[in-house]
């Protein structure tokens, strides 16, 4: 066989070859981003949905009445920063008895840890005290309603000078 004719014979080692390690990289370098990605998504995974969803739907329907049933009665909610606790004043315009207890929950629309849960307790004439610090300032969803369930207040909306207003309470 003449050394002309026969074919040219590379004697480089396989990884000597530029275009195998490009054949290499582009696939190992989806790995990587993906293994990245998965990393990303169980750190920063979501709260599961409530199994028993159902259930949560009918009461929003139970919600939209006590909601109904607080407008109708012109109930309205002023707290306020009063020393290292929170003041309530309860008003309402159909003249309701005080409830003994309110729960008000004062959820910030993106970070948990904001979040406020407040228990106030009645000290007669319509004023509320409990313990805890309102947030300083910032928008919140608040909800405020009786253990009995008789009523409930909810709206969104933003603390102004250190006060929160709900439903119909109006400015001094």
């Amino acid at each position: 066989m003449n050394p002309v004719s026969s074919p040219h014979v590379d004697d480089r080692p396989w990884y000597r070859y530029p275009l195998l390690w490009l054949a290499i990289l582009l696939p190992a370098s989806s790995v990587i981003a993906g293994l990245t990605t998965l990393y990303i998504a169980v750190i920063n995974a979501d709260s599961p949905v409530v199994d028993e969803w159902y259930k949560e739907g009918r009461g929003i329907n139970r919600s939209a009445e006590q909601e109904q049933i607080a407008a109708r009665l012109g109930i309205g909610l002023v707290l306020s920063q009063v020393g290292a606790g929170v003041q309530a004043r309860l008003t309402s315009d159909a003249g309701i008895p005080a409830p003994e207890l309110i729960t008000v929950a004062l959820r910030h629309p993106t970070l948990k840890e904001k979040d406020v849960l407040l228990t106030l307790h009645h000290q007669g004439n319509g004023v509320f005290r409990g313990d805890g610090a309102l947030p300083s300032m910032g928008r919140f969803i608040a909800t405020a309603s009786t253990p009995e369930g008789h009523w409930r207040l909810y709206q969104s909306g933003s603390i102004e000078d250190g006060t929160v207003r709900l439903g119909h309470a109006t400015k001094p």
